[in-house]
């Protein structure tokens, strides 16, 4: 039986370099440091909103401030258990408010943001303007615009790549 020493060895024209050392750890890695800083800077803020419940009002803020709870758990790449949860805390603190309605002939619950939920996301916004300013100061804005849309075309290449159950 042959023993396979590397992943190298699997994928062919692959550069011999380590994990560790390609663009997904990185792009992980700093996933995972945004992810943490946010957490931190959300606790600081004191505003009352962790990270996921502020994007689920940013979202639902542009959205019309309309939106079905499944595609907001896939745009925060959560199940529906825990987006379950996260809008079960913010309808309990009034900040938005679900509705049964039909969706191509089925029914679905959209979440609608409330007058409290509107005022608490611009006052949230406002108070992290000045920590996101702080830290986008290193990158111009044909960099942060070029990040985006690279990062974009990489997701899109792994969704059509792998297939995944999100």
């Amino acid at each position: 039986m042959e023993v396979i020493k590397s992943a190298e060895e699997i994928i062919e024209g692959v550069p011999k370099k380590k994990y560790t050392e390609s663009l997904f750890y990185e792009i992980s890695l700093t996933a995972k440091y945004c992810k943490k800083v946010g957490e931190q800077y959300f606790k600081k803020l004191n505003t009352g909103l962790t990270a996921e419940e502020f994007c689920v009002l940013d979202i639902t803020y542009y959205e019309d401030k309309k939106i079905c709870q499944r595609d907001l758990a896939l745009a925060l790449l959560v199940n529906r258990a825990n987006m379950g949860k996260i809008l079960d805390h913010l309808e309990k603190r009034g900040y938005i408010k679900r509705e049964v309605t039909t969706k191509q002939n089925r029914p679905v619950k959209i979440v609608i943001l409330t007058k409290e939920g509107e005022d608490v996301y611009i006052k949230t916004l406002n108070a992290l303007r000045p920590g996101i300013q702080k830290m986008i100061q290193f990158i111009t804005n044909k960099e942060t615009d070029s990040i985006i849309k690279s990062l974009r075309r990489i997701r899109q290449a792994v969704k059509e790549s792998i297939e995944i159950d999100i």
